[in-house]
């Protein structure tokens, strides 16, 4: 197969350009023009058609490869995958601007975390009652300082993911990292509504934490609801305007 048959475009003169050349491939993947088991053009034909070097080429194919897309077959090259289906999940897709991450990522905590929080209300210990309260000062302290404390209210949401004891949930919670906590009401909310927003933070973790030490399911779900609406209609008016 002719690289140029696919009519793919030379990226010389551009910066990141693996993942350049991994874009375009992936969308001839993902648009059918090539299809499942289909061959990729040699290493050598990319080189030239894209005008990379080599090592371009190949770290292109591992991003492709990672992502499950393609797979190589020694001596014989590189191949479309099978099953398309079955690909890795990844936070940060190229598709989606930093808006629609960012509504999108609340929406998938409260899609979890509002049933974690009942869990952990029902299976708590003693133990994780006082990890999560630690993380809970923790919080409070860096927000007194001026700080964002992004890293304390996400160590504080781990806490309550582990005391649910499901292995999955927790591990799931901890591959999003802290970064699923939104900068942008953090950021651009400032004066008296920002001293506002924090004290707001600090009564929706506490009802939260009250919910879960006092083992009431409802209120510990309800409490997590409110606590992320609150935050997605925020960041939404925020990202907005």
């Amino acid at each position: 197969m002719k690289a140029g048959g696919l009519g793919l475009r030379s990226f010389k003169g551009r910066p990141k350009l693996s993942e350049e050349v991994a874009s375009q491939l992936r969308q001839l993947i993902q648009g059918g023009n090539l299809r499942p088991g289909a061959q990729l053009p040699t290493e050598n034909a990319m080189i030239e058609q894209f005008g990379v070097s080599r090592t371009v080429v190949r770290e292109a194919i591992a991003a492709l490869s990672a992502d499950g897309l393609v797979n190589s077959r020694q001596g014989r090259g590189v191949f479309v995958a099978d099953d398309l289906t079955r690909q890795p999940f990844r936070l940060g897709d190229s598709e989606l601007n930093e808006h629609d991450h960012i509504l999108q990522i609340m929406e998938l905590r409260l899609s979890l975390e509002v049933e974690s929080a009942g869990l952990a209300a029902q299976r708590r210990t003693l133990q994780d009652l006082r990890e999560i309260e630690d993380a809970f000062e923790r919080m409070v302290e860096a927000q007194s300082r001026g700080q964002e404390a992004a890293e304390q209210d996400f160590a504080f949401h781990l806490r309550i993911a582990e005391a649910t004891q499901n292995t999955y949930i927790a591990k799931f919670i901890r591959y999003l990292g802290p970064f699923i906590i939104p900068r942008p009401a953090r950021r651009r909310v400032t004066g008296k509504e920002r001293q506002d927003y924090l004290d707001g933070l600090t009564r929706e973790h506490a009802k939260i934490r009250d919910a879960i030490a006092d083992q009431d399911e409802a209120a510990a779900s309800e409490a997590m609801r409110t606590h992320l609406s609150r935050g997605l209609a925020l960041n939404r008016s925020l990202l907005q305007s």
